[in-house]
């Protein structure tokens, strides 16, 4: 159980509002002072203070006690599940995943996981990016699979494999299989997911590099899972940027085919992330190991990420195979 003044320091990162923070915990707002106060005594550092327009941040001291408190919080709710369990039981795992990967990769990683290691128990929770990390402070899952930063302050974290995305349409599209100009692609239907999701983001993130908005297309549709995308893109719908490890099969099936956009390369590191100094990272590392070594074995679209004495090297020779 995580201490209550440092849990109410916890509440406070998130809120930047003492008012707020003292809602959420349902305690008084001089409670959360006192517990602010107390916790800058005993450590004997400045935790937080606020900027010229009353704007409240953390020292340089305040985000390492909060990584490391993140760290307790989420280990002592994995231990208190350890302990609730008879020990006879097998371990249990918890796997968190992008819904991306959850519906094509990882799967494959938690079968080559479970042949090697037969006597453990899996679950896997199935998310939005930014919801994953929240997961893993909780101690709801051990570890994430997930396409985003990291903070190396507060996570450990693996690049694990890179792919890019790229332009899908039916084979029946006027577009399939051609080279076009960006701007070409205005004319048809956008498919995509829907808003506030991380996938829309990375979307909005891609256009507005090629000076593009989803409103400069002839018009779109928003809906909420990549495979209900996929479906309405097979079905001559639109067309949708999709990373190209979730449709690479469909392509080679003939189901889906590839707009080659002129000009257009967007590559995204998909990262392994575990909390920082977490008493249970051998488990979490025991997974990686496994993904690992079976990288190679996954679908097309997928180039995993070497690590050498200099660092982690992408799979270069694996992207220009799809060039």
């Amino acid at each position: 159980m995580l201490d209550l003044k440092l849990e109410t320091f916890l509440v406070l990162c998130e809120t930047r509002n003492y008012t707020q923070t003292a809602s959420v915990l349902n305690i008084t707002q001089p409670a959360v002072s006192q517990h602010i106060k107390h916790l800058e005594n005993h450590y004997q550092a400045k935790l937080l203070y606020y900027d010229e327009k009353r704007r409240l941040h953390l020292t340089e001291h305040g985000r390492l006690l909060r990584a490391f408190a993140q760290t307790v919080r989420s280990d002592s709710q994995q231990i208190a599940d350890r302990l609730k369990a008879d020990p006879k039981e097998p371990e249990e795992i918890k796997i968190g995943t992008i819904t991306t990967t959850g519906e094509s990769l990882v799967p494959h990683m938690v079968a080559e996981y479970l042949k090697r290691f037969p006597n453990k128990k899996v679950s896997m929770y199935l998310g939005e990016a930014d919801a994953l990390l929240t997961q893993l402070q909780s101690g709801r899952i051990h570890f994430c699979i997930t396409d985003i930063y990291c903070p190396p302050d507060e996570y450990e974290s693996v690049e694990l494999f890179e792919s890019e995305t790229i332009c899908v349409c039916s084979p029946q599209h006027p577009l399939a299989g051609k080279t076009v100009q960006f701007k070409e692609l205005n004319r048809y239907r956008l498919v995509f997911r829907e808003n506030d999701t991380y996938s829309h983001r990375n979307l909005m993130k891609i256009l507005h590099t090629h000076n593009q908005d989803i409103n400069t297309f002839h018009s779109y549709v928003e809906i909420g899972t990549i495979n209900a995308v996929k479906k309405l893109i097979m079905e001559d719908i639109g067309i949708s940027f999709i990373y190209r490890f979730v449709v690479q099969d469909d392509i080679d099936a003939g189901r889906l085919s590839q707009i080659h956009v002129h000009n257009f390369s967007s590559y995204h590191l998909f990262n392994f992330a575990w909390m920082k100094n977490s008493f249970f990272a051998p488990s979490s590392r025991q997974f990686l190991t496994v993904c690992q070594e079976n990288m190679d074995h996954l679908k097309g679209g997928v180039y995993p990420v070497r690590q050498t004495a200099e660092g982690p090297e992408q799979g270069s020779a694996a992207k220009e195979a799809f060039r």
